[in-house]
């Protein structure tokens, strides 16, 4: 109720008092109330899916209007992982300055969320794409590397070949397996692939911790050319085994199925476009 008021400009009470409305007139309990929650009930369920299907034919309807206009305008809400957020944050700003009736909600999310439900206009996202009713579209492509920091070169040498890794300490983000990990290593410049298994010292969710924690020297961390940007241009991290790679991830653009995409949407996807073309 608290944050549909915030939505509407209401207060909770006022949102209440509009739903015992709707079913005083229908004659029918929407939601079971208690004194620690509301819960939808089966009816409730039944017509609250109706009423998104509503809400999303006016955001279509919507879509077609805006399209129709060429400077972006309004609340651009846009989801994207915790890394590639971090990149992208910047430019987007930079961005959005050029049009002065349009504002930009980020929200930063590693999960996959409803794009319906968080009223979200574009989410960025990496990796295979599962099937679903939204579209997505291939906007670039993301390569990992291997970073560490100079002191950990001066100690332990400059490494040659990916077998020289094997009993280093590594840094890895959400990996929840207790046993050993491989990963894959391809030499562009040889067509040669190889593989190596290892056990990780640090297990960390976050990719920016596992960022700083590899700039203080804890060990080897795989990341993307895109995240560790800034810390190889001020030289907190060097990568090692250029020569070599470990694969590359599809980014992609995700909007919920419309026929129309409006101004902003269509203007900010080609601008990520852009960023993601490393210089």
């Amino acid at each position: 109720m608290s944050a549909a008021g915030r939505l509407l400009d209401m207060s909770p009470s006022a949102i209440s008092q509009q739903i015992r409305y709707l079913e005083n007139h229908s004659g029918i309990t929407l939601l079971h109330r208690s004194t620690r929650k509301l819960t939808l009930t089966d009816v409730g369920k039944r017509y609250y899916y109706y009423c998104q299907q509503l809400c999303q034919a006016a955001d279509n309807a919507q879509a077609v209007l805006e399209s129709e206009i060429e400077e972006p305008f309004g609340e651009l809400r846009i989801a994207a992982p915790v890394g590639l957020a971090t990149y992208l944050v910047s430019s987007l700003g930079e961005w959005s300055q050029e049009f002065q009736h349009l504002s930009i909600n980020l929200q930063v999310h590693d999960d996959h969320i409803d794009l319906i439900e968080q009223r979200v206009d574009l989410a960025i996202r990496i990796g295979e794409m599962p099937d679903s009713s939204y579209v997505a579209h291939k906007i670039g492509t993301m390569r990992m590397g291997l970073y560490v920091t100079p002191r950990w070169i001066e100690e332990n040498g400059m490494p040659s070949h990916p077998t020289d890794l094997k009993n280093c300490e590594w840094l890895h983000v959400q990996f929840n397996s207790t046993g050993l990990r491989q990963l894959h290593f391809f030499n562009e410049y040889e067509y040669l692939n190889f593989t190596v298994e290892m056990k990780p010292k640090f297990v960390i969710n976050n990719i920016l911790l596992l960022r700083k924690m590899c700039e203080q020297g804890y060990g080897i961390c795989t990341l993307s050319e895109f995240e560790v940007e800034q810390s190889v241009k001020e030289q907190r991290l060097i990568r090692i085994l250029p020569q070599w790679h470990l694969g590359e991830t599809n980014i992609w653009a995700v909007t919920t199925h419309r026929k129309a995409q409006s101004a902003k949407v269509i203007q900010v996807i080609e601008h990520i476009k852009k960023q993601l073309i490393l210089k």
